[in-house]
């Protein structure tokens, strides 16, 4: 079979028995990606020097908040940077208060900061809500250089379709947690009511680059000149990044959110990490919450195309089965979501030095989840893992 293909990207796909067992093959997996200008996509197997079939996973970092607080049920969808001789951690907390009409449950981004990843846990949590007097999701944090801005980008709930809108706030110094903006939308040139979801900004030299999910196997791409961002993307055009979907033992999966990208400075590459679920036995359009996991692929600029890093094409980038502790014995928890790789920067460049990486990561015990499961009450909690 030829190495070039027109569009479409035939590989075999990897099966999942269980929650933790190793992949088994069961049939290929579809994967489009097309590049900006329409060009043939090459899909190279000479894969990059990534290793994945073990993962060192940490204690939790961060795990539900006390009774009354705005995490008291879950923390997720983390952003990290390290500056200043501290960790700067936000993230998704979701609660839940008992009304009249049952348990009503919210979304607010947290934050908190400590030397340590470690001291993260008993560092002191603040509601964004609280500042900011608005609800921000899934928040990512860089430093925007050319406008001496730290920028928080993040989506909320509005009326009609889409009912997600993609938000950022700025602040001077990222030390003071008071010193955040109020949310403004970004105002961008989508012209359709599709859904769409998790919003990531990354630039290179020229260029600010914005990626997002439709849940419904793309992800998608809006660009501006640098000197424009962010009102520049206001005339951008959507353009389709890649399409990832396949089949395997436990059934049809796809690719879905997080679409989170990075540059890797040796060997000068783009890497993006895919959060991938299955959907036979999701809870509406979530993907199956207990068994979602991570593939990767490169590009040698944002525009693609994009290729498989694995070396195998019958393997994900991390999954359940390559999770272990810090002792040798398995993890106990059985996915991978919403990953967010510790970068050596902090700008709008999102860097890291080389294929040893730092994943921080939502994650718990699915085992024993039943198929009717409430997504509201899932506890998520954050650890890092590592394939070094």
């Amino acid at each position: 079979m030829n190495r070039q293909f027109f569009l479409m990207v035939m590989v075999i796909s990897l099966g999942w028995h269980s929650v933790a067992e190793e992949p088994k093959v069961k049939q290929k997996l579809s994967i489009a990606s097309e590049s900006s200008s329409g060009k043939t996509v090459s899909c190279d197997q000479d894969a990059e020097p990534v290793q994945y079939r073990k993962w060192t996973v940490s204690e939790p970092l961060l795990t539900a908040g006390a009774k009354g607080s705005f995490d008291n049920v879950a923390a997720k969808d983390p952003s990290i940077v390290f500056y200043n001789g501290n960790y700067h951690l936000f993230y998704t907390g979701k609660s839940s208060t008992e009304t009249p009409d049952g348990l009503k449950y919210d979304l607010d981004t947290g934050y908190v900061s400590a030397p340590t990843l470690e001291g993260l846990k008993s560092a002191k949590r603040y509601n964004f809500r609280d500042i900011v007097g608005e609800i921000v999701i899934a928040p990512q944090v860089f430093y925007f250089e050319p406008q001496q801005l730290w920028y928080l980008m993040g989506h909320t709930k509005v009326s009609g379709k889409p009912n997600l809108a993609p938000i950022y706030m700025t602040n001077p110094n990222i030390e003071d947690v008071q010193g955040w903006s109020k949310p403004k939308f970004l105002k961008t040139g989508k012209s359709n009511d599709e859904f769409w979801i998790d919003f990531w900004v990354i630039c290179d030299d020229t260029k600010a680059h914005l990626f997002y999910s439709d849940q419904k196997c793309a992800v998608l791409r809006m660009e501006c000149p640098i000197e424009t961002f962010p009102q520049g993307l206001a005339n951008a055009r959507e353009q389709v990044s890649l399409h990832v979907e396949g089949e395997d033992e436990y059934g049809r999966w796809q690719m879905f959110e997080a679409e989170h990208v990075y540059h890797v400075k040796n060997p000068d590459k783009y890497l993006i990490v895919l959060e991938c679920g299955y959907y036979e036995k999701a809870k509406n359009w979530y993907g199956d919450a207990r068994r979602r996991f991570m593939i990767g692929m490169v590009a040698d600029k944002l525009e693609g195309p994009w290729t498989r890093i694995e070396k195998s094409e019958n393997e994900y980038l991390a999954h359940a089965s390559a999770l272990f502790n810090a002792d040798g014995t398995k993890s106990n928890y059985t996915q991978v979501s919403h990953p967010e790789l510790i970068r050596s920067g902090y700008n709008q460049k999102l860097e890291i030095e080389d294929y040893n990486i730092q994943v921080i990561f939502q994650s718990f015990d699915g085992s024993n989840t039943p198929d009717g499961y409430n997504y509201n009450e899932l506890p998520w909690e954050l650890a890092v893992m590592k394939n070094f």
